[in-house]
């Protein structure tokens, strides 16, 4: 995530791996995409605090793997609410019983962020 070449990344990633890879990447469809958009804005105008940190589609990084020849074994998605929320707030408590809330709410899906994927190597 924290490339803008993702794409070359994931390539070899799956060069080297034997059987499986397992990636994390923020979510296109979470806060994590303004999250992105801002630190992008600041990298730009000069500010080193942090690397500019890419958001892509989930489909952009499943084709990715398609391409190199791996399938999609599991994808897990975590929180709803920026992780920087749950550490402000600094509660596990509030953090288990929101998430709990949101996921019944079928906010997990669609929003979650950090996307944990495994990629599997298809037989040849």
């Amino acid at each position: 995530m924290h490339t803008p070449q993702w794409q070359r990344c994931v390539a070899e990633l799956c060069r080297v791996a034997e059987r499986l890879v397992i990636v994390d990447y923020p979510s296109a469809t979470s806060v994590a995409l303004f999250e992105s958009l801002t630190r992008r804005v600041t990298h730009a105008a000069g500010a080193t605090h942090r690397a500019a940190t890419a958001c892509s589609p989930h489909g952009a990084i499943a084709d990715a793997f398609d391409r190199n020849g791996f399938r999609i074994r599991s994808v897990h998605r975590q929180f709803v609410l920026p992780i920087a929320l749950h550490k402000a707030i600094g509660s596990r408590r509030f953090t288990l019983w929101s998430e709990r809330v949101l996921d019944r709410a079928g906010l997990l899906k669609p929003f979650g962020s950090p996307v944990t994927l495994v990629a599997e190597r298809c037989a040849s």
